[in-house]
């Protein structure tokens, strides 16, 4: 993300929290409870392995990290965000998470992670770069650090009305961006009408009878 865009995400941030205290509001979210039906689908992969290692890519209060643990997920948990004051949130009510103040385009020694996850980080209109190019770039450097699975959350363009400041992903677009990433993956419009998920595998390998192999090993 540009400098200029990084400093006005902040500011955003920082004066929702402000705003609307602890909760989905201060994140840019909308009513209370979509939050934990968002989860239930970027979680949907993970909970089928219980001790994988998970990367929340702009984190905000490490909401994700309680959501999984209510499931029995016990891997580990790295969170990102650049916003200091979420993080800061977050810190206190757990206080032993792995939480960073860091930009995924530019943090290094990440490592591997079965699961990267983003949930509402492309729903803001930049000012001093392409969204179509922030998007692309970020998923693919959260595929680099996946070893299962990149899984993010869009605003479609399916809409009747756009939020002034707001960003609207076209599916047809996030689908081109995983097809350069992987063969295998899953577009998810079946949660909310405005909202769609996507998850791209790691693993794409095909097998002698045309189908994947991950497919058959399950």
């Amino acid at each position: 993300m540009d400098k200029k865009d990084r400093q006005i995400y902040k500011e955003r941030y920082g004066s929702f929290l402000k705003q609307y205290g602890y909760s989905p509001e201060a994140l840019g979210w909308g009513k209370k409870g979509r939050q934990e039906v968002r989860f239930s689908i970027l979680a949907r992969h993970i909970l089928r392995h219980l001790d994988a290692s998970v990367l929340d890519v702009g984190c905000g209060f490490a909401d994700l990290y309680r959501y999984l643990k209510k499931y029995h997920w016990n891997g580990k948990y790295t969170g990102l965000d650049i916003v200091d004051e979420l993080l800061n949130v977050a810190r206190e009510i757990d206080p032993a998470l792995d939480l960073r103040n860091e930009d995924i385009a530019e943090a290094e020694d990440l490592g591997k992670y079965d699961f990267v996850v983003a949930s509402g980080i492309f729903n803001a209109k930049l000012m001093y770069e392409d969204n179509e190019r922030h998007i692309s770039n970020t998923l693919s450097r959260m595929f680099d650090h996946a070893g299962i699975a990149a899984i993010a959350d869009f605003m479609s363009t399916y809409v009747d009305y756009q939020k002034e400041g707001a960003w609207h992903s076209d599916p047809a677009n996030v689908i081109g961006y995983a097809r350069k990433l992987s063969r295998r993956f899953i577009l998810y419009y079946d949660y909310m009408p405005y909202e769609f998920a996507m998850v791209i595998f790691k693993d794409d390998l095909v097998s002698n009878e045309n189908v994947f192999n991950a497919l058959i090993s399950t």
